[in-house]
């Protein structure tokens, strides 16, 4: 059942964090995504933005460590001002907004070509699932917040497993401060291309070439004039294999043992 597995793979991060709390060594890091889709996926999104959190386990007396991932990233942002009809037949303007984006939870592993070392080089495994989604949220005008909108939908939803394989570096930062125990706090860059099954999903910026997408998206707005219910194109459906490069930087804190 793809619903049962999506809840286990959200569990993972839990789990893995349940895991780790017991052990000696353990790694917790948050990292600055940049994304270039590839090949097909490259023609329908320009590039995204996004935060990753992870914790992995350090194999006692071995260069490897064990983990799991999650990463939320941007690729598309859409705001334009609307007629908005409530069920009693009043109007308003507002803002509609929509979003696209996609996440990717993964297991991860890594091995060190030297561990707990100034700068440590490593290679890195991951397997996973990644989801995309677009949504569109009509605010409330008078909720300056932003925090309850009068309408909110997934106007596309879709995902498939995914492996990525890369490489990275990481900075002893620690060991630059006398008082801060060393392999504590690092700097880490790194690498990967990530590689998926097919999977559906918009893109509300204009991207290099549109001939190809499978369908368009509107959404009906009422004007508020002539109380006519016109068509707002949102954007475009497009269908292909993930294929992504992925470069990110960021900090790992690796509490004492």
């Amino acid at each position: 059942n793809p619903e049962d597995m999506t809840k286990l793979l959200l569990a993972m991060p839990l789990i893995a964090l349940a895991c780790v709390s017991f052990a000696q060594q353990w790694d917790m890091g948050m990292g600055f995504n940049f994304s270039k889709p590839i090949g097909g996926m490259a023609t329908n999104i320009d590039h995204g933005f996004g935060v990753s959190f992870e914790g992995a386990y350090l194999l006692k007396n071995a260069p490897f460590s064990l983990g799991a991932e999650f990463s939320y990233n941007g690729y598309g942002h859409d705001k334009t001002r609307q007629q908005y009809t409530f069920d009693d037949g009043s109007v308003t303007e507002t803002n509609v907004i929509v979003t696209n984006s996609y996440s990717n939870l993964m297991g991860t592993g890594k091995f060190f070509l030297r561990k707990n070392k100034l700068i440590s080089p490593y290679f890195s495994a991951k397997f996973g699932y990644s989801w995309y989604r677009t949504t569109l949220q009509i605010e409330d005008p008078e909720d300056a917040d932003g925090c309850q909108p009068l309408e909110q939908d997934h106007l596309v939803k879709d995902g498939t497993f995914a492996v990525s394989g890369g490489a990275g570096v990481r900075v002893d930062f620690s060991s630059i401060f006398r008082k801060m125990r060393s392999n504590t706090v690092f700097f880490d860059i790194n690498a990967h291309m990530t590689q998926g099954g097919s999977v559906r999903y918009m893109n509300v910026d204009k991207p290099v070439s549109h001939q190809n997408h499978d369908s368009d998206v509107v959404a009906g707005f009422i004007n508020n004039r002539t109380q006519v219910i016109h068509e707002h194109h949102v954007g475009y459906i497009y269908n292909s294999l993930v294929e992504m490069m992925e470069y990110r930087v960021g900090v790992v804190y690796r509490p004492s043992r």
